[in-house]
């Protein structure tokens, strides 16, 4: 008897291609040869186009600080073009470095350096790098400390920048005011860092730094300072003082009696109606106008004042905490301001503007603060 399991040798069948491995060892080693070879040969292609390219683009756009591309909102463009010299920056959270700049960049037409205020969250400070090309060019820097030791807020990335880049200011002439307050911790902590930095990059410092503190009269700092300040620039830059006689008139006066009166600047802090209508966000270019809660006097005796004030600031979304800003801004009695019209002989319902003839020597803030648009002579006076 046969059984299933038996086969004559005719009966078995034949192996076929499936049987046997796909690729032998050779195979193996030689595709895998292939596969590294083709993966070396297209890097180094991809490394040689990338020099290719970078050898062409240095060679249409190099690099260096002299062909430094001059963006539409340059400073080195702005004292280019109108002769200046003179470049203040400023580093201000409450509006006070910024008044210093201004005033710094006016006074600079007395001692033949024609200035212009700078914000630096709007430049461009690598350009700093390119202030040594211009004839004794200077940049000044009146840098408030905020907080605990902090750069305000517009100028928090040009100190990152000299902080964290080994840059090569040689060439740079500069000088430093800082604003501050005693009572803090860190007191003028980052007019004294870049101060220190400038010069360590290479920059050279023109006048000592100066420190003011908010504690005290912060004022008197600056004048002082200030007073030492343009007699050593134009020592060091050998210059003479042109005398206040040069002095150019800052604002044009211009006639308007056809403004509507929906245009009339009446006295706003802010924009215009904002006495009207109020919105917020709140701070120093917009603030909360409060009215007075309560005002009392607490020790009536002797000839010292010591009052008790309370100011409404309900509707604002606003919170006060310790160390929170707060501005008085006094009106003068209309009856007074009528009567000296009338002793003046004066129109005060006259409607004029005054144009700021200068406007890089100042910020727009300047102008809008003092009058926006087109004010009556009795919102002046008052």
């Amino acid at each position: 008897r046969v059984t299933m399991d038996t086969h004559t040798e005719a009966e078995m069948p034949a192996p076929t291609m499936a049987d046997e491995p796909f690729l032998g060892p050779l195979d193996i080693i030689l595709l895998l040869s292939l596969v590294a070879g083709a993966a070396w040969y297209l890097l180094r292609s991809k490394k040689n186009d990338t020099t290719s390219t970078q050898f062409k683009s240095y060679s249409i756009q190099p690099t260096t600080v002299n062909t430094m591309a001059v963006v539409e909102n340059s400073f080195i463009k702005k004292l280019q073009s109108s002769g200046r010299r003179l470049v203040v920056f400023y580093g201000s959270q409450t509006g006070t470095a910024e008044e210093f700049a201004g005033r710094l960049a006016k006074e600079g037409i007395r001692y033949q350096m024609k200035g212009m205020v700078a914000d630096p969250e709007e430049c461009n400070m690598e350009e700093l790098l390119l202030l040594k090309d211009i004839d004794k060019s200077l940049a000044v820097f009146c840098l408030a400390t905020y907080g605990e030791g902090d750069p305000t807020d517009n100028c928090m990335e040009f100190y990152d920048w000299i902080q964290n880049n080994d840059l090569d200011l040689t060439g740079l002439n500069y000088s430093v005011f800082g604003l501050g307050n005693k009572t803090y911790e860190h007191y003028n902590k980052v007019g004294i860092y870049v101060d220190k930095r400038l010069e360590e990059l290479g920059a050279t410092r023109v006048f000592e730094l100066g420190l003011g503190d908010d504690d005290a009269n912060i004022e008197d700092y600056f004048i002082t300072w200030k007073e030492k300040f343009w007699p050593t620039v134009c020592d060091y830059f050998g210059i003479e003082s042109t005398g206040e006689d040069v002095l150019m008139r800052q604002y044009r006066l211009l006639e308007q009696p056809e403004v509507s009166a929906d245009r009339i600047y009446t006295g706003e802090v802010a924009r215009l109606h904002s006495l009207q209508t109020q919105r917020p966000p709140f701070d120093a270019k917009n603030p909360f106008l409060a009215p007075i809660k309560v005002n009392r006097e607490l020790h009536k005796a002797g000839e010292r004042s010591c009052m008790h004030i309370e100011f409404d600031i309900e509707g604002s979304k606003m919170r006060y905490e310790a160390g929170d800003h707060l501005a008085m801004y006094p009106v003068n009695n209309r009856d007074l301001v009528e009567r000296l019209g009338k002793l003046c002989n004066a129109n005060l319902d006259a409607v004029f503007s005054l144009i700021n003839t200068d406007t890089d020597s100042s910020k727009n803030i300047h102008s809008r603060v003092l009058l926006p648009t087109a004010p009556l002579s009795r919102t002046i006076w008052r």
